[in-house]
Order: structure tokens, then C-alpha cells, then sequence
């Protein structure tokens, strides 16, 4: 059977940890690479021997300008590749945790440097994951690094402690679990990148139910009074009984859409005023136009008559949406089974917009991407404050 490349799922960590990755004392060391400093050194020793001769026999001449300042000029690059290959045989580089402690050093052609930290002395553990793209002409399409990072106050200080790959949409099965592991390991808090900042919890707390949490006074809530909020764009809160419901209208790719046709009918009109384009041609881009904008309408029409809707009542969360067969989906999550509510981007989706996430026991509910910033975090505060009201 053909190996499937690329398709890996739980990658494993790509830094290695020395006697063992978890238990303390654990090092991490990193050499240069001797076999690229050797065909550096080959390459540049020839390339400095190619001009060794001029440069010698204008010294001898004592033709210090302007030959020998330009074959220097020329042999330059050589010297360089030569310093390269130099410094992959002396760079060394490791970092070792123990009990109380971070010790790193590094020894390279510029000299060695060392610092010593107290584990104390770091914020806590912070999971965060990367979408790279695969720029034209590379091998490799874009893929998620995901990291695991032991977080200074002075950035110089962080230690990276994992770092995997993957290529496809399922973040690795290790990810979370090492993420808690440390955080225990070195009796730290965990840390995770939210949208307006990064949040800090103990690793005790991550299961704990979130009315628990904010009754114990560990989640501090700010009130906020439903009947006059105010979530902005494209959500509407309404209140039907027990229920209180927040109707979402996804209509971000369409405003879009809609922008970009007008920049286009802008610029159309400019070319076709510098006579850049024949009036023939100006015309059939002219009908083309308003068949975009009642496709737009339609889209716009469909949206507005079936928006998404979060409902919360005092037991649980009810979120309606429709699937891509274009039929009616309701999932419920009791409010007892919801560890935290949160505004963070997507690691199993490469856009830099964050969704609005209920994450419980053995699910979580994602939505909202395309709301504006304000909205999904007035969004937030407002799902808690309600919780908050219900558990008091």
C-alpha cells in the first residue's frame, strides 16, 4: 500500500527532551549543521582562491585603490560563505530545566553567552498555533505549527518546549495533553492566546464547570444588564420567555463581495474615461454588473431569512444553524458541562479571525467568525454575565 504523504495527524514533538520529555531534569542541546559548514567552507575557500592572486598582486604594487579595494569587494561573498561554514562547527546551543530552574547557553563565533532563571520567575505555559502558507513555487501547501512555549516576562527568555506539524485539519492528539503536563510539571498556570489578550488559568480549573468557577470568585464577571446592551453589527439580542436569543447574520463575505464589485465599476470607469478600454467592452462589463448585484441580493436575502441563533436558558445553550445540505441544526450544551467561554481563532482553520467559542465536556460550539471584533467580545461578556445572574 502507497504511503499517503502529508497526512498525519499527531505528528510528534519535534524538540527533543533529554533523558525524557516531562521529567525534570530535561535538556535540550542543538549543534550546528557540520555537513552544510563544509560545503560552505569548499565553496567559499574557492571562491576567496579565485581572487587571491589579484588581490595579492595589487598589494604588492601597492594599488590599494582602486584594485584591490575592488577585488576585495568581489572575494567579500567567499569570506562570508567561509564565516558561515565556521560558525556551523562552533554554534552549540542548550537549554536545561530542572526542578527550580531554566540554565541556557550558547557558544558561537561571536563568544558565549549563559543566563540562569527561576522557574518562578515565568508567567505559566502558553499553547499557540501558527497557519503558515506555502508560497509560490514551494513543494509544500500551507500547514499549522503548533507550539507549546514556557512564557517570560523578557520574550529573550521563552523556552519552547514543543512544536509540531501538520498539514491537515486535526490538531494533534498530544497538543493539549503536553500543554496540561507542563503546566503541572513546573506548578505554572496555563496560558492560551484569546482574542484580547491571553488568558491565565490554573490547570485544575480547565475542567471544572464554569458556573463553579465564577461562583468561587476564580472568573471575575463583569455585570451586564441585557435590556441595554448593545452587540453592534450583524447580531440582534431579543428576549421569548425563559429564553433569552442573539440572531447572527453572516453577511461579512457578501459586504465584501459587494465592495469589491463597486472598486471594480470604480476603476472600470476610470480606464474607460482614459479610453484604456474599448467602449464595446465597457458596455458588456456594464450588464455584467447588475447580474452581480441581484446575485449579491439574493445571498444577502437568503442570510437575512435564516441568520444563526445562540439561545440560553437557565440550563443550558442552544446554538441553530443551518449545514450544507441547507438543512435546520440545533446542538444544546448544559450549562453545567460548559468549562469556559472564550473569543479565539481556529487552529483547524487558517484564518486569522477568531470565533466565538463554548467549549464543554465533550464538545464545543464554534461560531461567529465573521463578526466584527466588538461584537463577538460584547458577545462574550454577555453570555457570561447572564450565566453569572442564572448560578447566583
Amino acid at each position: 500500500m502507497t504511503k499517503i504523504v502529508g497526512r498525519e495527524s499527531s505528528p510528534s514533538n519535534k524538540i527533543s527532551w533529554t533523558p525524557s520529555d516531562g521529567s525534570l531534569p530535561m535538556k535540550h542541546s542543538q549543534s550546528g549543521n557540520r555537513m552544510a559548514g563544509t560545503i560552505a567552507l569548499i565553496i567559499g575557500s574557492g571562491w576567496v582562491y579565485l581572487f587571491w592572486n589579484n588581490i595579492y598582486e595589487s598589494l604588492v604594487a601597492r594599488q590599494i585603490f582602486p584594485d584591490f579595494l575592488m577585488m576585495l569587494f568581489i572575494a567579500l561573498p567567499g569570506i562570508f560563505v567561509i564565516l558561515y561554514g565556521l560558525s556551523q562547527y562552533v554554534y552549540f546551543e542548550e537549554t536545561t530545566i530542572s526542578r527550580n530552574d531554566v540554565f541556557w547557553r550558547r557558544r558561537g563565533l561571536s563568544g558565549s553567552r549563559q543566563w540562569k532563571e527561576p522557574i518562578s520567575n515565568y508567567k505559566g505555559v502558553l499553547k499557540e498555533h501558527i497557519y503558515q502558507h506555502g508560497g509560490a513555487g514551494q513543494s509544500r501547501s500551507g500547514y499549522t505549527v503548533y507550539l507549546i512555549r514556557l512564557v517570560h516576562e523578557h520574550s529573550g527568555k521563552d523556552v519552547l518546549l514543543y512544536m509540531s506539524e501538520s498539514s491537515v485539519s486535526v490538531t494533534p492528539s498530544d497538543w493539549d495533553r503536553k500543554w496540561r503536563q507542563y503546566a503541572e510539571l513546573f506548578q505554572l498556570p496555563v496560558l492560551e492566546k484569546v482574542e484580547n489578550g491571553v488568558s491565565s488559568s490554573d490547570v485544575s480549573d480547565l475542567d471544572k464547570p464554569l458556573i463553579d468557577k465564577i461562583r468561587s470568585g476564580k472568573l471575575k464577571v463583569e455585570h451586564v444588564n441585557p435590556l441595554e446592551t448593545k452587540l453592534g453589527l450583524m447580531a440582534k439580542l431579543e428576549r421569548d420567555d425563559d429564553l433569552w436569543i442573539v440572531t447572527c447574520y453572516p453577511v461579512w463575505n457578501i459586504w465584501r463581495s459587494l465592495a469589491g464589485l463597486i472598486i471594480i465599476s470604480l476603476a472600470l470607469s476610470i480606464i474607460h474615461a482614459y479610453k484604456l478600454i474599448s467602449p464595446q467592452l465597457f458596455r458588456y462589463f456594464l450588464l455584467f454588473i447588475p447580474v452581480c448585484m441581484i446575485a449579491i441580493g439574493f445571498s444577502i436575502r437568503k442570510h437575512i431569512t435564516h441568520p444563526e441563533q445562540l439561545a440560553l436558558d437557565k440550563k443550558s445553550i442552544y446554538y441553530r444553524y443551518r449545514n450544507k445540505r441547507n438543512e435546520w441544526v440545533t446542538d444544546d450544551m448544559p450549562l453545567r458541562s460548559i468549562f469556559s467561554i472564550s473569543v479565539k481563532s481556529n487552529p483547524m482553520h487558517f484564518r486569522s479571525a477568531g470565533d466565538l467559542v463554548i467549549e464543554g465536556k465533550n464538545r464545543d460550539i464554534r461560531f461567529g467568525w465573521w463578526l466584527p471584533r466588538k461584537t463577538k467580545l460584547r458577545l462574550k461578556n454577555l453570555l457570561l454575565s447572564i450565566i453569572a445572574d442564572i448560578s447566583a
